[in-house]
Parts: structure tokens; C-alpha cells; sequence
């Protein structure tokens, strides 16, 4: 048995959600950088380090439709930003038996995780330094 810290442990399924990216296997992406991004949130939580959908929600809690109550608000953000990871995990409602899955939702799961690496002052791996290149070279992915 192996023990690894969550930090590790995390930067490991964010390497591989990045490499199942580049070889078009979009759901095991977004599953893998899914959980990545969440025991990263936590750790970030963990050491009073922002957590990127939290940052993410303060910028577009603006955009939510002025009739949804204020206090409501960021709920909706968090609902948007976490719909295809969730459809993608979860199977509670009998009316979704299928999960669409495109190029974008794990890219969307990956922007989130690999700026909380750096946070927590995660070496960058070669497979973060390829994702961070690639987005720079696809400016249409960061519409």
C-alpha cells in the first residue's frame, strides 16, 4: 500500500484527466479533473487560498438574472459551473439516463484545478505545462 499526500494525489488525477483530454476521452477527463478540482478546493480551503469556482461565482454572480433573489444567486453560478461534472457522476434522477460530454467540460474542470496547483505551490508537472500551453495556443477556448 502506497501513501501519498491529498496534494499529490490530486496533481496525479489532474495529470491523467489532462492526458485522456489529449487523446479525446472527454469523460474520463472531466470525471478525473472533477475530483482533482475538488480535493484541490479543499486543500485551498484548508490554507486560506482562494478556490478558483469561488472566484469564478464573485465575477459572474453579476450575470444571474436580476429576478433570482440576491442570496440566491451564487447558487446559480455554482449549479452552471458544476452541471456536467455532476451529470457525469451522479445518476439520482430517473430522468437523465444520458450525460453529453464535449471538449469543453473538462477543459472547464482543468482551468479550475491547475491555477489551485500553483496556489498551493504544486511543482508543475509536464502534463500541467502541455495544458497551459495548448490553452495559450487555442485563444477560442478562452471565450
Amino acid at each position: 500500500m502506497a501513501t501519498i499526500s491529498k496534494l499529490d494525489a490530486a496533481v496525479h488525477q489532474l495529470n491523467l484527466a489532462i492526458t485522456l483530454f489529449f487523446k479525446g476521452d472527454y469523460l474520463a477527463s472531466l470525471t478525473l479533473a472533477g475530483a482533482a478540482e475538488d480535493c484541490l478546493a479543499g486543500l485551498c480551503t484548508a490554507a486560506g487560498k482562494q478556490v478558483a469556482a469561488d472566484h469564478i461565482a464573485d465575477h459572474h454572480e453579476k450575470d444571474v438574472d436580476p429576478a433570482v433573489p440576491a442570496g440566491k444567486r451564487r447558487g446559480v453560478v455554482f449549479t452552471v459551473l458544476n452541471r456536467a461534472r455532476n451529470a457525469a457522476k451522479h445518476a439520482d434522477r430517473p430522468d437523465e439516463n444520458t450525460v453529453e460530454v464535449d471538449q469543453i467540460h473538462p477543459l472547464q474542470m482543468l482551468m479550475r484545478a491547475i491555477p489551485m496547483c500553483a496556489s498551493l505551490e504544486a511543482k508543475p508537472s509536464d502534463e500541467i505545462k502541455t495544458m497551459v500551453r495548448w490553452v495559450h495556443d487555442h485563444p477560442e477556448v478562452q471565450q
